[in-house]
């Protein structure tokens, strides 16, 4: 049976219609519960248009043209120098990840967050949204270890280590069986 994923995506025009409420994060995801592994929210605040574009196709379920998208716009980045593009690299990178991770192709989702992790060692985000492909694919040591460094390069307190903490309780459950 195909699992419908249901990923809400969260923006500033969004909210202004109130149809979304706003965090104001990056990037990250939260899994669903323990019926369903799939992502349940993206956490997004101010990314670039082409960004945000990939984020409503996973909003409106066109998760093949999601990822095509992102293809493309990660590699219009390969050759980009300097800082600013590096770091919109490293978000288009897990921008991809997320949406791989959404259409089911976990592999490459988890290769593609291990990208962007080299960029940016210390971000959370490519780890967060590498722990739920991880999580998706049945590797939940790895989902785990990802969550945990996730939550160790945010502060202690706030929605970022709330949305990771969740991440982490459930992945916790799912490797004691007591989902």
């Amino acid at each position: 049976m195909k699992r419908i994923i249901s990923i809400a995506i969260i923006s500033l025009l969004l909210a202004l219609s109130g149809k979304y409420e706003v965090e104001a994060e990056t990037t990250g995801t939260r899994i669903k519960d323990a019926e369903s592994a799939y992502p349940e929210t993206v956490v997004w605040f101010s990314p670039p248009s082409e960004i945000t574009d990939i984020r409503v196709l996973l909003q409106e379920g066109k998760k093949e043209l999601a990822v095509k998208r992102a293809r493309e716009y990660v590699a219009g980045l390969e050759n980009v120098p300097g800082y600013q593009a590096e770091q919109i690299r490293y978000f288009a990178l897990n921008a991809l990840c997320a949406a791989l991770t959404s259409s089911g192709e976990t592999k490459e989702a988890i290769e593609t967050c291990s990208r962007a992790i080299e960029l940016y060692p210390t971000a959370w985000e490519a780890l967060n949204t590498r722990g739920t492909a991880y999580y998706i694919s049945g590797q939940i040591d790895l989902a785990l270890e990802d969550y945990r460094k996730a939550l160790s390069r945010v502060p202690e307190s706030g929605s970022t280590a709330e949305l990771i903490r969740f991440n982490l309780g459930l992945a916790e459950k799912k490797k004691t069986g007591s989902e």
